[in-house]
Protein backbone atom coordinates (compact mmCIF):
# COMPACT_ATOMS: atom_id res chain seq x y z
CA UNK A 1 0.00 0.00 0.00
CA UNK A 2 1.52 3.31 -1.07
CA UNK A 3 2.26 5.92 1.48
CA UNK A 4 -0.50 8.65 2.40
CA UNK A 5 0.93 11.71 2.57
CA UNK A 6 0.79 14.01 5.46
CA UNK A 7 -1.66 17.39 5.33
CA UNK A 8 1.58 19.57 5.56
CA UNK A 9 3.19 17.61 3.00
CA UNK A 10 0.04 18.11 0.55
CA UNK A 11 0.22 21.75 1.33
CA UNK A 12 4.14 22.27 0.70
CA UNK A 13 3.51 20.33 -2.38
CA UNK A 14 1.19 22.48 -3.66
CA UNK A 15 2.42 24.74 -6.87
CA UNK A 16 -0.32 27.47 -7.52
CA UNK A 17 -3.28 26.74 -5.25
CA UNK A 18 -5.12 25.89 -2.19
CA UNK A 19 -8.61 26.74 -1.00
CA UNK A 20 -9.62 26.20 2.28
CA UNK A 21 -14.17 25.64 2.43
CA UNK A 22 -15.38 26.76 6.16
CA UNK A 23 -18.51 26.07 7.41
CA UNK A 24 -19.02 25.32 11.21
CA UNK A 25 -19.49 28.21 13.63
CA UNK A 26 -17.06 26.27 15.65
CA UNK A 27 -13.93 24.23 15.65
CA UNK A 28 -11.79 22.73 18.81
CA UNK A 29 -13.81 24.88 21.44
CA UNK A 30 -11.17 23.44 23.94
CA UNK A 31 -8.44 25.05 22.35
CA UNK A 32 -5.72 26.78 24.75
CA UNK A 33 -5.62 30.13 22.60
CA UNK A 34 -10.04 30.29 22.15
CA UNK A 35 -10.17 29.47 26.12
CA UNK A 36 -7.50 32.63 26.32
CA UNK A 37 -9.51 34.77 23.94
CA UNK A 38 -12.26 34.00 25.86
CA UNK A 39 -10.62 35.29 28.76
CA UNK A 40 -9.70 38.83 26.93
CA UNK A 41 -6.08 37.31 26.25
CA UNK A 42 -5.24 36.93 22.53
CA UNK A 43 -1.73 35.23 22.89
CA UNK A 44 0.89 36.55 20.42
CA UNK A 45 1.44 33.36 18.68
CA UNK A 46 -2.14 33.50 17.60
CA UNK A 47 -0.86 36.28 15.12
CA UNK A 48 2.65 35.53 14.81
CA UNK A 49 3.94 33.66 11.77
CA UNK A 50 7.43 32.82 13.51
CA UNK A 51 5.62 31.70 16.32
CA UNK A 52 2.99 29.86 15.34
CA UNK A 53 3.30 26.64 12.87
CA UNK A 54 0.04 26.96 11.07
CA UNK A 55 1.15 30.65 10.27
CA UNK A 56 4.72 29.81 9.91
CA UNK A 57 3.92 26.89 7.07
CA UNK A 58 1.27 29.63 5.45
CA UNK A 59 4.26 32.51 4.91
CA UNK A 60 6.21 29.17 3.95
CA UNK A 61 3.67 28.07 1.06
CA UNK A 62 2.63 31.87 -0.13
CA UNK A 63 6.30 32.96 -0.13
CA UNK A 64 6.60 30.49 -3.10
CA UNK A 65 3.92 31.81 -4.81
CA UNK A 66 1.02 29.55 -4.00
CA UNK A 67 -2.66 31.47 -3.64
CA UNK A 68 -3.84 30.15 -0.39
CA UNK A 69 -7.53 31.28 -0.06
CA UNK A 70 -9.97 30.96 2.33
CA UNK A 71 -13.89 31.21 2.85
CA UNK A 72 -15.99 30.82 5.60
CA UNK A 73 -19.71 30.50 5.96
CA UNK A 74 -21.07 31.78 8.90
CA UNK A 75 -24.39 32.15 11.07
CA UNK A 76 -25.46 35.16 12.13
CA UNK A 77 -25.70 36.09 14.90
CA UNK A 78 -21.86 35.12 15.04
CA UNK A 79 -20.72 32.58 17.74
CA UNK A 80 -17.98 33.17 19.93
CA UNK A 81 -16.39 31.36 17.93
CA UNK A 82 -16.71 33.48 14.89
CA UNK A 83 -15.18 36.50 16.46
CA UNK A 84 -12.45 34.46 18.10
CA UNK A 85 -11.60 33.47 14.46
CA UNK A 86 -12.31 36.99 13.44
CA UNK A 87 -9.76 38.87 15.71
CA UNK A 88 -6.91 35.65 15.27
CA UNK A 89 -7.47 36.17 10.94
CA UNK A 90 -4.84 39.13 11.04
CA UNK A 91 -2.59 36.34 11.55
CA UNK A 92 -3.54 34.50 8.73
CA UNK A 93 -3.64 37.27 6.68
CA UNK A 94 0.22 38.53 7.33
CA UNK A 95 0.99 34.72 6.60
CA UNK A 96 0.13 35.80 3.04
CA UNK A 97 -3.78 33.90 3.19
CA UNK A 98 -6.84 35.70 1.57
CA UNK A 99 -9.95 35.07 4.06
CA UNK A 100 -13.28 36.35 2.93
CA UNK A 101 -16.50 35.79 4.82
CA UNK A 102 -20.09 34.79 4.05
CA UNK A 103 -23.31 34.86 5.78
CA UNK A 104 -24.82 31.93 5.88
CA UNK A 105 -28.04 33.38 4.71
CA UNK A 106 -26.53 34.33 1.39
CA UNK A 107 -25.22 31.33 0.64
CA UNK A 108 -28.62 29.68 0.18
CA UNK A 109 -28.83 29.69 -3.34
CA UNK A 110 -25.17 28.08 -3.64
CA UNK A 111 -24.58 24.49 -4.13
CA UNK A 112 -22.29 23.42 -1.17
CA UNK A 113 -21.01 20.26 0.01
CA UNK A 114 -21.57 18.61 3.11
CA UNK A 115 -18.32 19.23 4.93
CA UNK A 116 -15.09 21.49 4.78
CA UNK A 117 -12.29 20.94 2.42
CA UNK A 118 -9.46 21.92 1.36
CA UNK A 119 -8.91 21.87 -2.53
CA UNK A 120 -5.49 21.84 -3.69
CA UNK A 121 -3.73 22.73 -6.99
CA UNK A 122 -7.58 21.95 -8.17
CA UNK A 123 -6.95 18.51 -8.11
CA UNK A 124 -6.48 17.17 -4.86
CA UNK A 125 -9.64 17.59 -2.32
CA UNK A 126 -8.55 16.65 1.38
CA UNK A 127 -12.32 16.46 2.79
CA UNK A 128 -12.83 17.34 6.90
CA UNK A 129 -14.65 15.29 8.74
CA UNK A 130 -15.80 16.12 12.26
CA UNK A 131 -16.54 14.03 14.78
CA UNK A 132 -18.37 15.19 17.84
CA UNK A 133 -17.87 13.80 21.53
CA UNK A 134 -19.88 13.63 24.43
Amino acid sequence: MADVPTFRELLTGCECSALHLEMRDGYMRSDPMFIAWQAGKVKEEALDPKRSAWLGLMQEVTGRGVDVRRARIISEPVTDYIRFEYDVTVGNVAAGEQVRWLPRRRATDLALPGNDFWLLDGNVVLVNYFQWRR
